[in-house]
């Protein structure tokens, strides 16, 4: 509508709606040749129509019944893509043509011709090289064409009655011998709604400003953010947004900023696109930042982060580390041993005096002699052969008495 299409610009950009198919569809054209519409792209400058699909059918060997599609499309702004789109043809020895202008005196004529003995000789998912189907290139600016089949007669009708072609998407088409079999049957099986065509679309009364020129009034690309490039198909010229804006840029403010950032959040096929390893991504206008988190660095990319330190750096730092904490480990060890031998001898102290070790001193010096004797630990549980239960001699409530025998074969008893 009025509204919405860029009617002032060219009437096809008009788009009518079908509603005698359930659900109603988008179709584009006059109406004496509509087409339906698939899908457009504003970022390629693209339309998908489908578009009816030519074909010859016999009924005996000289009795046929033909229909072949052809577009003008002079005044329109679509030209199909030669990138897109080749010329296909489906049958057993038959030959297919497309002709027509490429602009308004350059006349253009190719094709190609398909054979086969009979559908066995033909397999499914074998590529179009000329059995069972064949294809070839289009040209660019193809203003004008038409499908031809250079046949009145078939030999081979009673197995392959009818023959195809047509433009068609690369990539759309995959032959199968069934297209081969019965009356109009790959029509009716796989191509009912007619064969997509990928049509170039431009502002064809026009062209992109020269370098350091304003952009005339009356220029395609009005939102902010856009900028013009030329039409790869024909002449005229494409708007796109800038980079890191998405939207249309034929409308007033229809270039928005994109949030990278959140797109990466959206899906991880955003985090190839939209780099930003080991740092935090911040959205800016037109773009986004890396931020990289502390003890990190900028990996030299602008969309990545490493570490402060080189492979070579982290060994040697890990390595001080590591003889450091080691020193650190045995210094600890030392100083807790030193404390636990002085409070082993502070014990011990008590102990001895707990247990009339000071009295034992006093008798000793006062005697002179050599009637007492104070064991060390060690020599107790060598005499004892460490407290052997075969050596008790006694049991009280203040402990247990050994028979002890001292290295110079003395017996004593040990109270412990």
């Amino acid at each position: 509508g009025e509204h919405c299409a860029a009617t002032s610009r060219n009437s096809y950009f008009n788009l009518s709606c079908n509603g005698t198919i359930d659900p109603p569809r988008p179709m584009v054209g006059d109406p004496g040749a509509v087409a339906e519409v698939a899908d457009i792209s504003l970022e390629h400058g693209e339309m998908r129509v489908l578009s009816p699909v030519s074909h010859i059918c016999f009924k005996s060997n000289a009795t046929f019944t033909k229909f072949t599609r052809g577009y003008e499309l002079d005044n329109t702004p679509f030209l199909p893509s030669p990138s897109r789109n080749h010329f296909t043809v489906i049958g057993c020895n038959t030959l297919g043509l497309i002709g027509g202008y490429k602009g308004t005196a350059s006349q253009y004529v190719a094709g190609c011709y398909s054979y086969c003995d009979g559908v066995n000789n033909t397999s499914d998912g074998a590529p179009c090289a000329g059995m069972g189907c064949c294809e070839t290139a289009i040209p660019a600016n193809l203003t004008t064409f038409e499908v031809k089949f250079e046949m009145n007669q078939s030999k081979v009708w009673d197995f392959n009655p009818c023959f195809y072609a047509m433009v068609a998407e690369v990539g759309w088409y995959n032959f199968k011998q069934q297209d081969l079999t019965g009356s109009l049957g790959f029509i009716n099986d796989r191509a009912r709604g007619g064969a997509p065509i990928i049509a170039d679309w431009a502002i064809r009364n026009g062209s992109c400003p020269e370098e350091g020129k304003d952009a005339p009034n009356d220029h395609a690309c009005i939102s902010a953010n856009s900028y013009c490039m030329a039409a790869n198909n024909g002449p005229g010229y494409l708007c796109q947004c800038s980079k890191g804006y998405e939207g249309n840029p034929y409308l007033l403010n229809g270039c928005q900023d994109t949030d990278e950032c959140a797109l990466r959040k959206q899906d991880t096929k955003y985090e190839d696109l939209y780099p930003c390893r080991k740092g935090d991504c911040h959205n800016t206008l037109g773009g986004y930042l890396c931020k990289c988190k502390t003890g990190k660095r900028s990996d030299g990319t602008m969309f990545g982060c490493q570490s402060l330190h080189s492979p070579a750096e982290k060994l040697v730092i890990g390595l001080i580390v590591c003889v450091s904490a080691t020193m650190l480990m045995a210094l600890t060890c030392m100083l807790l041993m030193q404390f636990q031998r002085k409070r082993h001898k502070r014990e011990r102290d008590e102990y001895f005096k707990q247990n009339g070790g000071l009295k034992l001193y006093d008798e000793m010096r006062s005697r002179q002699v050599d009637t007492i004797r104070i064991l060390t630990e060690k020599e107790i549980k060598r005499a004892t052969d460490n407290y052997n239960e075969d050596r008790v001699i006694g049991r009280g409530g203040h402990g247990m008495v050994y028979r002890g025998t001292l290295d110079d074969q003395k017996e004593v008893a040990i109270k412990k």
